[in-house]
């Protein structure tokens, strides 16, 4: 029998555009391709990129730079796949002659179409409508850790905000039907998933689009009926529709927990109208009161932008005292980056960027203590925490609590040794939870020591 060919994928950027590798992957898979993790390792390498952001695309241009040269050994044909493509079209073709397929977006589907093709030694470039959106309809094979898994409910945006090339790079919102995300969600339930996140651009946005609308607090009511013993989180909830249904969904208990990631981008109502957004600080703190008002101590993550052109003194400075009477548990800002061919690229009174990195380090500033006070709330008390990996040299392992999305928030450092309850169960695994004391509050992260193990009813998600 000959050997099967084997393939390897690099997924950049969100975690949306791992769903698409993770498609691609079982559609080769499906194929008889062997998958394997190391790229040195693979006849066929695929790159699924990002270039939301111009660093994105130099991340992407030189990955696949570098994997080019395993082309000089057992690598056989590299695939460029994913937003890089979209974004730059057939101009690729002749900036990138050591790649040998080009995928875009809309033509994840055909990804074996452009492998087969780069085999047999054609140049080959895949472009479609921006339509497609993974809904569990083709295989898709996980990657990465195995206790996490992403649903993505829809895909494309509609919103057009002055800054974002993601209507360009992915076309308009798409929603998957309710009845297909429940399909996917009881496939990971008969699966060793301990937590997953819904995902979309958009995800308050979801289901406006279908006929006839459907609403996201009723998706999720249709999600909350599939048995899973995890934990499910949604993410990227913008707050123009973030209501008191969806609030209540989130807060109602388990398998969701109360985590609001809400991407509002600044709190100066005159910002927010240049940026093509709605709302301003005052909105917003009342959007937070009603959220903390349910009682079930939320965990609030947002997202800014500074250095947006125009942004004056008073404004950055509103954003200062916005951020301080908001007190999120998590944010993250980024320094504006003027896209070709969005609306803000072409503005006047860009910012030096200077001036936006000192705005940055100066927000930055701050969240750290306000992140180390609500960090010290919690010292003493017990948390649920999502084991994820022993910390190589110690007797700790990483977790992390409802509080902390992955990839982007805190960690919890959590000590197994002997404690006074003697932690009943089996030794914990990745993916397991458990009950742990919170000794120690840093910056971002925690420190605690185990109470209850695996298999115990007080350490159940």
């Amino acid at each position: 029998m000959l050997p099967k060919t084997t393939v390897a994928l690099v997924s950049l950027g969100c975690p949306k555009n791992l769903v698409d590798s993770q498609a691609m992957l079982g559609l080769l898979d499906q194929a008889g391709y062997e998958v394997v993790e190391q790229v040195q390792a693979a006849d066929v390498i695929v790159v699924n990129t990002c270039a939301f952001i111009e660093p994105a695309q130099e991340e992407a241009i030189d990955a696949l730079l570098d994997l080019a040269e395993l082309k000089e050994g057992r690598c056989r044909a590299l695939i460029a796949a994913g937003c890089l493509v979209q974004r730059h079209g057939r101009e690729l073709l002749g900036q990138l002659p050591e790649v040998d397929a080009f995928v875009g977006v809309g033509a994840v589907p055909r990804v074996l179409q452009a492998v087969e093709g780069a085999m047999r030694g054609e140049k080959v470039f895949l472009d479609c409508p921006l339509t497609y959106v993974y809904d569990g309809s083709t295989p898709r094979l996980h990657t990465g850790a195995a206790w996490l898994s992403y649903l993505k409910i829809a895909d494309g945006c509609s919103n057009r905000c002055a800054f974002c090339t993601i209507p360009d790079l992915r076309g308009p919102y798409r929603s998957v039907p309710p009845h297909l995300l429940v399909q996917q969600l009881e496939q990971l339930s008969g699966q060793d998933v301990s937590e997953v996140c819904l995902i979309a651009q958009d995800t308050t946005a979801y289901g406006r689009d279908l006929s006839p609308p459907v609403a996201l607090h009723r998706l999720l009511d249709e999600l909350l009926a599939v048995p899973f013993s995890g934990w499910v989180r949604a993410l990227y909830l913008y707050p123009r529709h973030l209501d008191d249904e969806v609030i209540g969904r989130l807060c109602g208990g388990p398998p969701l927990v109360p985590y609001f990631d809400i991407p509002l981008q600044h709190a100066s109502a005159p910002l927010l109208r240049r940026m093509g957004r709605a709302g301003d600080a005052e909105s917003y703190l009342n959007l937070l009161q009603a959220i903390r008002a349910t009682g079930v101590d939320p965990a609030i993550r947002t997202t800014f932008i500074v250095g947006f052109p125009g942004e004056t003194d008073r404004e950055f400075e509103e954003l200062l005292r916005f951020v301080e009477a908001a007190a999120f548990d998590r944010l993250s800002c980024f320094r504006y980056w003027p896209e070709a061919g969005t609306r803000a690229a072409e503005m006047d009174e860009q910012v030096p960027m200077e001036l936006a990195d000192e705005r940055l380090d100066e927000l930055m500033q701050l969240q750290e203590d306000i992140s180390l006070r609500h960090n010290q709330r919690f010292v003493g008390r017990e948390l649920t925490v999502l084991l994820e990996e022993p910390i190589a040299g110690t007797e700790l392992w990483r977790g992390r609590t409802y509080r902390d999305a992955p990839e982007v928030d805190a960690e919890i450092k959590v000590a197994l040794g002997d404690t006074p309850e003697g932690p009943p169960g089996r030794a914990p695994q990745p993916g397991d939870f458990v009950r742990a004391r919170v000794e120690f509050a840093e910056v971002y992260d925690l420190q605690g020591r185990m109470v209850s193990g695996p298999g115990d009813d007080k350490a159940a998600p």
